[in-house]
């Protein structure tokens, strides 16, 4: 997780030097928030829903999440109306709640258990403004698609070591990691819509 930080705080500051530099040589008439074309980075931390009940698959609300970081590129072709896509990096982990009902991923009870996906994604959407606005993004209402591919998968577990007597090292947890799960989808999509304000 730590890593996974470290590499989007590293590539929010390189693109917001680039975006800096680059604005310069550009010209005002034709780039920006609302100009002919737009170029931004997002970042964005949500919270996964919780699953079906009684389908064995309870999560740890609040510990469980995502995070996504990426660029988008909006083309205005009228004043109300712009096309746009974009492409983004998602890491994904799921705590698992250890009940007696659990059995997904396996039936087991841990100590501590997750999922992790780490995922490459792209979107397209129709874009379609609302109201008056000057050079910023204004009120829109976004429909598209969306496409991902979770490149890494993995399954971490942790359970207490069994004590051994006159054990010169003691430890506390052992654990465990499993990689490139057969049992997650490596391809997903879909259709999304997005209300923005500004």
């Amino acid at each position: 997780m730590k890593k996974v930080i470290t590499v989007v705080l590293i590539l929010m500051i390189g693109f917001s030097g680039f975006s800096q530099e680059d604005g310069k040589k550009k010209s005002g008439k034709k780039f920006g928030p609302n100009k002919t074309h737009f170029v931004h980075s997002h970042l964005s931390l949500g919270f996964m829903t919780p699953p079906k009940e009684g389908d064995g698959a309870d999560i740890l609300y609040g510990k469980s999440h995502t995070i996504t970081y990426g660029f988008r590129y909006k083309l205005r072709v009228a004043d109300f109306f712009a096309l746009g896509a974009g492409l983004n990096y998602t890491y994904q982990v799921w705590h698992m709640d250890q009940v007696d009902a659990k059995v997904i991923p396996a039936a087991g009870i841990h100590k501590k258990e997750k999922l992790m996906s780490n995922n490459l994604g792209s979107d397209v959407y129709l874009r379609f403004n609302f109201g008056k606005r000057k050079n910023t993004v204004g009120n829109y209402l976004d429909l598209g698609g969306y496409g991902e591919w979770a490149y890494g998968t993995s399954w971490r577990i942790t359970d207490d070591y069994v004590e051994i007597a006159n054990d010169p090292m003691p430890y506390e947890y052992s654990t465990g990691t499993a990689y490139k799960l057969g049992f997650m989808e490596k391809i997903n999509y879909g259709l999304q819509a997005r209300i923005g304000y500004g």
